[in-house]
């Protein structure tokens, strides 16, 4: 009888223990991160690891699905917002702070320890210029790959101004070396192209002018078709034929001296070719140095839904990732430059590009402008193929695709 008793007790103790484990889990404040990134997911689960570790009254929930743009869209429309979203700053971002979704950073201490040039890049994304519905986290970069050892080599020093990239170009063609790799097949690596030539040559606030109907594209990017164009004059003969990842290993094997593309496509060109010297300069698009920046832009908005719950905890979450510690080692593990100031990118192959960067001299790239389904990539490709097979009808090339352009966007764009 005795032992039964016992028994009894020891089972309702086991119960009671189960059940106070159980309420402590529930009692935690759950919050979703969404992020839209595959390559950061092992950085992003080792973070929130240690984000419960400091915070164990809070458990999050890491999710990053396949095609999440998609994924993303339906759950907005089904109401469903995730507590943090990790997105690129482009025109989702701008959709999602122009209707109301999102919450309103500007009065956080956290905005203090960003770069203002990043800030001020998230501001342009939005219609309300005195709000702040994004925190610009992790960036990257476009710019001119180059062959660091045919450049020392020949005794060449980076180009600050347009003439000068134009006689670096020349110097390699005299050379019989291919000056840049076209990766033309890909249309998308167009863009890497266009998207430094017409933020630099763009007068300030082209975009938004361009946006409020008050200029059009026909109106400020002839010049802009006209260096891409000379640009083109400088690839091999089938740039047109040449895919992204054909490119990379012609440069990888030290077949072309420059491929214009972004930082992202380093670690592709090391991959290809483990002993490859190459580093990134930001292409010069004006022939006043002062006037050249770096093209840069956000590659992943932290952002918090408007409505969602258990903001306080949200924001603990967002304000861990942006410490220094924190953000340092996530712009390490991705290759990445941060707009949390005081971080700073330390790989050889961006010692050019890290001062612009730091600095805040940098222009965003201006496809983060244009409207959701404007293929830009598919437009530039159409130009690209008029002038392989027609370079002496420039300006009549020029004329229609900017015609086109205009078209499209008016079609796109809805406010």
């Amino acid at each position: 009888m005795k032992r039964k008793i016992l028994m009894v007790a020891f089972l309702a103790m086991v119960i009671g223990l189960a059940a106070c484990g159980k309420q402590d889990t529930s009692s935690k404040t759950k919050i979703e991160v969404f992020s839209s990134k595959s390559e950061n997911q092992l950085i992003f689960q080792d973070l929130v690891k240690e984000f419960e570790a400091e915070n164990p009254d809070i458990d999050v929930v890491f999710t990053s699905p396949a095609d999440a743009g998609t994924v993303l869209r339906t759950r907005l429309v089904k109401d469903d917002i995730p507590n943090v979203i990790a997105y690129g700053g482009d025109m989702t971002y701008t959709e999602l702070a122009n209707v109301g979704m999102l919450k309103d950073f500007s009065q956080e201490k956290i905005v203090s320890d960003l770069s203002p040039a990043y800030v001020q890049m998230t501001k342009d994304l939005q219609n309300d210029q005195e709000k702040l519905y994004g925190i610009p986290y992790a960036t990257n970069a476009s710019g001119v790959i180059y062959n660091v050892d045919l450049f020392e080599k020949y005794h060449l020093e980076i180009p600050k101004t347009w003439q000068e990239f134009i006689a670096l170009c020349e110097f390699f063609k005299k050379e019989g070396i291919t000056p840049i790799e076209g990766t033309f097949k890909d249309a998308w690596t167009l863009q890497s192209v266009f998207n430094p030539l017409a933020g630099i040559l763009s007068p300030e606030g082209f975009m938004r002018e361009r946006r409020d109907g008050n200029q059009l594209f026909q109106d400020e990017w002839q010049p802009v078709f006209e260096k891409l164009a000379t640009i083109m004059t400088y690839t091999q003969k089938d740039a047109m034929g040449t895919s992204y990842a054909d490119g990379v290993q012609a440069l990888a094997k030290g077949e072309a001296a420059m491929l214009i593309n972004g930082t992202w496509a380093i670690p592709e060109v090391m991959k290809a070719n483990e002993s490859a010297n190459v580093k990134i300069f930001a292409l010069p698009a004006s022939d006043v140095a002062e006037d050249n920046f770096a093209t840069s832009g956000v590659d992943v908005m932290l952002m918090i839904g408007k409505e969602t719950p258990n903001q306080a905890a949200s924001l603990r979450f967002i304000t861990f990732l942006t410490e220094k510690n924190q953000a340092q080692r996530y712009s390490e593990d991705q290759f990445a430059f941060s707009a949390v100031e005081g971080v700073t990118q330390e790989d050889a192959s961006l010692a050019d590009l890290s001062p612009l960067i730091e600095s805040g001299k940098v222009n965003d790239f201006v496809d983060h402008l244009l409207p959701n389904g404007y293929d830009l990539g598919a437009l530039l490709s159409e130009f690209a193929m008029n002038q392989t097979s027609k370079p002496q009808n420039l300006e009549t090339n020029i004329k229609q695709i900017l015609i086109k352009m205009d078209e499209a966007y008016d079609a796109s764009y809805v406010e």
